[in-house]
Formats: C-alpha cells, structure tokens, sequence
C-alpha cells in the first residue's frame, strides 16, 4: 500500500519520508520537490510561486494529474507521496499528517541549514513567509480543489512533531502502517 504523507511546513514530513525509504524500502516521490524545482527555475521563490499559481493553476493541474497516474500505477506498490496533496489524488493510500506548533515551524525555518532551501536572516521575515505560505495553501487548495488540508478528518494518522525524533516518528508510521494494511478492506 502507498503512503501519503503530508502536514505543515519544517514538521519533518520529508525526512520521515526519507528515513522510511531508507529502513523499509519504499520509494520516494517528493511533489513538493518538483514544485520548489519549478519555482527556482522560474527565478521565484516558493512563496511567490504560490501566488503566481493563484493565478494561473496550470502546474498544479499538472502536478495533481501526475500524481493521479503515478498513484494509479504504483498502487499496491511500496511508494510514498511526500506530497501536500496526495492524500487526495491517491485515494488508496495510507494518509498521513505530520503537525507542528507554529512557533516550532518558524524555529526550524529560522534555523535550517537545509542544503537548496530559502533561508531566512529573523525571525520575522521567517513568520511573515510562513504564514503567507499556509494562507496562500489553504486558498488555492480551497479554491482548484474545495478541499481544506489542514481538516484532520482527512487522514489515517496525526501525528506531532513537536519534541520528537525523526526516527521516533518513522517507527510510529511505520508500526500504523502495518497495523493499518492488516485492516484495509478497501
């Protein structure tokens, strides 16, 4: 069964991922990683990009109708979307959501070293980003798709990161997943 595993900004949803690949030998598809690609090609950053495909949701059609397919080729498969919105598009997935308390987001924003990501100098611009990038989420998603990603009732997992290892979180995915394809009757 695939795994979709989405959730707010700097909560570790992507090394979660990685770490998952690593240990149990699933494959990666990282849909946030072609859209920061294709923001950078651009010459935007992921925020400005955001508004531009306010505008024009052409590459989030694109994007989405990608996922669908790959979603459709690879069920059944050990595949995981790390994906804003592969929840949706794969529908027989194993959803999960990796929370984070705001200020923890922005701490982390403040402070990643994270090679090919925007950096932040304070606090404040770090904030002001952050927050325009969830609203301008939430707007889009609502307004392509009428779908709120942040309604929990969406997954099979919550999960918080605040406090916790990315490994500690794995084990925990990873231990619901399992119990979760011996459950599945879809």
């Amino acid at each position: 069964m695939i795994i979709t595993i989405t959730g707010k900004p700097c909560s570790g949803k992507s090394t979660i991922a990685k770490l998952l690949v690593d240990q149990h030998g699933f494959t990666r598809i990282g849909v946030g990683d072609i859209f920061k690609a294709e923001a950078h090609k651009r010459g935007m950053t992921t925020e400005e990009f955001n508004k531009f495909c306010m505008s024009d949701p052409s590459f989030d059609y694109v994007i989405d109708q990608q996922t669908v397919d790959l979603g459709k080729q690879y069920e059944g498969q050990k595949y995981i979307f790390d994906s804003r919105l592969a929840w949706h598009f794969v529908p027989k997935s194993f959803k999960v959501f990796v929370d984070l308390d705001r200020e923890v987001s922005i701490e982390r924003l403040v402070n990643s070293d994270r090679t090919g990501k925007e950096k932040y100098s304070t606090r404040e611009a770090a904030e002001e980003t952050l927050a325009n990038r969830q609203i301008l989420e939430v707007d889009r998603y609502k307004q392509i798709y009428n779908i709120d990603l942040y309604d929990l009732s969406h997954y099979d997992l919550v999960i918080d990161s605040k406090d916790r290892t990315p490994q500690d979180l794995a084990d925990e995915v990873w231990a619901k997943y399992q119990e979760f394809c011996k459950n599945y009757k879809g």
